[in-house]
C-alpha cells in the first residue's frame, strides 16, 4: 500500500502545471495570494513583484466580494427546509384517514414549516458566530485567482488549503478519487496526539522532552504531515502520516453526502483533477494588454515629467549660474544658447493611453465592477436593472459551486448541529436541506422581475377593478415571498385568519345595525329568550 507521501510526491506534476497556471494569474492580480516556491516554511520570505496596473487586484476583490455576499449571504438564511411533495402527500392521506379536516391538516403543515423556520434561523445563528464566512472568502479569492482550492469542515469551523499544499485525483466523471495535504508545522504547535506518536521515535524523542520551541540556531523544529483522503461509492475515509507511519488516533470515516472534504474548483474541464480560475478563463488576454500598457504609458509619462536644459558649450550664458540661480533672477547670457529638451512623444502616449482606458472597460465588466453611466440624473430604475445584470452574468460562477460547495456545506453543517445536540435528527424522507441562494438566488431574482412586470402591465391594461376581479391576491403574496426568499408565515394573514376576522365584522355589523332599529333589537332578544326557555309537555289526550 502506497504511503501518503508517495502519492503526494507521484501526482505534483500534474499538480505542479496548473499552479504555474495559477501563478500567472496571480502575478496580475493578487501576488502574494501563491507564493513562488511550493516549498512550505514557518518562515516564508518570497519576494513578489507588483503589477503595473491595479484593476486586477481591485476587480478580484470585488468578484469575490459579490460572490461571498451571494454564497453566504448575512442578511438570510443561504438554505431552507422543504418538505418532500410526495411524502407530505401521504401524510396528509393518512391525517385524512384518521379524520381530520382539511383545516387541521392545514394547520398542521403550517405547524411543521414554522418549526423548520426557527431551526433554520438556530443553525444560521451558529454559522454567524463561527470563522466560516473569513475562510469562505479566501477559499473564493484561490478560486478566482487559481481555479481550485481544498476545504476541511471540521468541528472547530474550516480551514482551507491552498493549491501549493495537496493533491487530487479525480475519475473521468469528475468525482474525487483521493487527496493527499502536506503541512509543515512547528512541533511545539503539534496536537497532544501527534506528539505523543512523535515521542516514539528515536528522531523526535529528544526534542519532545524539551519545551523550548527554538533550536541552538534560532530555528523552530518543523515536521512534514501528510493527510491522505480516499473517497469510495458511498464514503470517505481519511488519516494523518508523519515520516511514513499512520499517526493512531487519527483515522476518520463519514458518509459521502456528509464528507468534510470539499475539493472545489472554479471551471470543470472533463478528464481533469483540477480546473482553471476565473482570471484564466474570462480575461487573462485583457490583464496582461493592460499590464503592458500600463508600464508604457507610467514610464513614458514619467520622462515627459522630467525637466532638462541644454546649453550651447560655445554660448556666453553661465550654466552653473543659471541652476544655482534663485527663482526670478536676472542673469546676463543669450536665449539661444539654453534649449529645453522635450520628448514630442505626446500623441503615443494618447494612442497607448485609449486603447488601456477600452481594454480596462472590458476588464470591469469582466470584474462586474458596475459604473454608472456620466449623467446627472441616474435613475432608480437604472441602478436595479445594472444590478440585476450583473448579478445574473455570475450564474455561470455559481453553477458549479452550487453543486460542489453550498450543497455539501449545508449538509455537513447540519450533521454537526445535529451531532451536537442543538436539534432532533429530522426524517430523511420528508424534510430535505435546499440550497436557496447563489445559483438558485439568481433564478429567484428574475422570478420576481418577471412577476413584478406582469403585475404592471396588468394593472395598467385592466385597472384597478380588474386587477381586484382576476388576480388572486394570496396566490401572488406566495409568489413574490419566494422570489424574495421571505417566509410569510406569521408576517401574512391565512385564510383560516382572513375567514375568522370576515366573520367577525359581519356579526359586528349585523349588531351595529340591530342597535340602530329598536324593534328589530326587541324581536330578536325575545327570539333568543324562546329559544333558551324549554317547552311545556303537551298532555297526552
Amino acid at each position: 500500500m502506497k504511503t501518503a507521501q508517495s502519492i503526494y510526491e507521484s501526482l505534483q506534476t500534474e499538480r505542479n502545471y496548473w499552479l504555474d497556471r495559477g501563478r500567472r494569474s496571480a502575478s496580475l492580480t493578487v501576488p502574494y495570494l501563491i507564493p513562488r516556491s511550493n516549498q512550505q516554511t514557518m518562515d516564508n520570505t518570497d519576494a513578489y513583484t507588483l503589477p503595473w496596473n491595479g484593476i486586477g487586484q481591485r476587480g478580484t476583490n470585488n468578484l469575490s466580494a459579490k460572490m461571498l455576499m451571494a454564497i453566504l449571504p448575512p442578511t438570510e438564511a443561504f438554505f431552507r427546509f422543504t418538505l418532500d411533495p410526495v411524502e407530505m402527500e401521504k401524510q396528509e392521506a393518512a391525517m385524512a384517514d384518521a379524520g381530520a379536516t382539511p383545516e387541521e391538516i392545514a394547520s398542521a403543515k403550517s405547524e411543521i414549516e414554522l418549526t423548520l423556520n426557527k431551526l433554520e434561523l438556530s443553525i444560521l445563528r451558529s454559522i454567524e458566530t463561527s470563522n466560516d464566512r473569513v475562510v469562505v472568502h479566501e477559499a473564493i479569492m484561490h478560486l478566482v485567482v487559481s481555479g481550485n482550492v481544498l476545504m476541511y469542515v471540521g468541528d472547530d469551523g474550516l480551514r482551507c488549503y491552498h493549491l501549493n499544499r495537496y493533491v487530487l485525483l479525480r475519475d473521468p466523471v469528475g468525482e474525487p478519487l483521493v487527496a493527499v495535504t502536506m503541512e509543515t508545522m512547528a512541533i511545539d504547535q503539534l496536537p497532544a496526539s501527534i506528539r505523543d506518536e512523535l515521542d516514539k521515535d528515536d528522531e523526535y524523542s529528544d526534542v519532545m522532552d524539551t519545551q523550548e520551541p527554538l533550536t541552538a540556531d534560532g530555528k523552530r523544529m518543523t515536521v512534514d504531515v501528510y493527510t491522505c483522503v480516499k473517497w469510495t461509492s458511498d464514503q470517505v475515509e481519511w488519516w494523518q502520516e508523519i515520516n511514513n507511519k499512520e499517526v493512531e488516533g487519527t483515522r476518520g470515516t463519514a458518509s459521502k453526502e456528509i464528507s468534510p472534504w470539499l475539493p472545489l474548483r472554479m471551471n470543470r474541464i472533463d478528464s481533469s483533477s483540477y480546473g482553471p480560475g476565473y482570471i484564466e478563463s474570462a480575461c487573462i488576454a485583457d490583464l496582461q494588454t493592460a499590464e503592458a500598457l500600463s508600464q508604457a504609458v507610467t514610464e513614458c509619462a514619467l520622462v515627459s515629467a522630467q525637466v532638462k536644459h541644454l546649453v550651447k558649450p560655445s554660448g556666453v550664458t553661465n550654466a552653473k549660474g543659471l541652476a544655482e540661480s534663485p527663482n526670478g533672477s536676472y542673469l546676463p547670457g543669450n536665449p539661444d544658447d539654453v534649449y529645453t529638451v522635450r520628448t514630442d512623444k505626446g500623441s503615443d502616449i494618447n494612442v497607448a493611453f485609449t486603447a488601456l482606458q477600452r481594454i480596462e472597460q472590458r476588464l470591469a465588466a469582466s470584474f462586474m465592477l458596475a459604473e454608472m453611466r456620466d449623467a446627472e440624473r441616474v435613475t432608480a430604475e437604472e441602478v436595479r436593472i445594472q444590478a440585476l445584470q450583473t448579478e445574473t452574468s455570475l450564474g455561470n460562477v455559481y453553477a458549479i459551486l452550487t453543486v460542489e460547495f453550498q450543497a455539501p456545506y449545508i449538509r455537513r453543517k447540519l450533521e454537526l448541529y445535529m451531532r451536537q445536540g442543538g436539534m432532533p435528527r429530522l426524517p430523511k424522507d420528508l424534510v430535505k436541506p435546499m440550497v436557496s441562494v447563489g445559483l438558485s438566488g439568481v433564478g429567484r431574482g428574475n422570478d420576481l422581475e418577471k412577476t413584478a412586470r406582469f403585475i404592471q402591465i396588468l394593472q395598467q391594461a385592466l385597472g384597478p377593478e380588474g386587477m381586484a376581479k382576476y388576480v388572486n391576491n394570496p396566490e401572488l403574496i406566495k409568489r413574490l415571498s419566494s422570489s424574495m426568499g421571505i417566509s410569510p408565515i406569521g408576517l401574512v394573514k391565512s385564510e383560516q385568519q382572513l375567514a375568522a376576522e370576515m366573520q367577525q365584522a359581519q356579526e359586528a355589523a349585523m349588531q351595529q345595525q340591530m342597535m340602530a332599529n329598536p324593534e328589530k333589537l326587541a324581536s330578536a332578544a325575545q327570539t333568543a329568550q324562546e329559544m333558551n326557555t324549554p317547552q311545556e309537555q303537551q298532555p297526552n289526550g
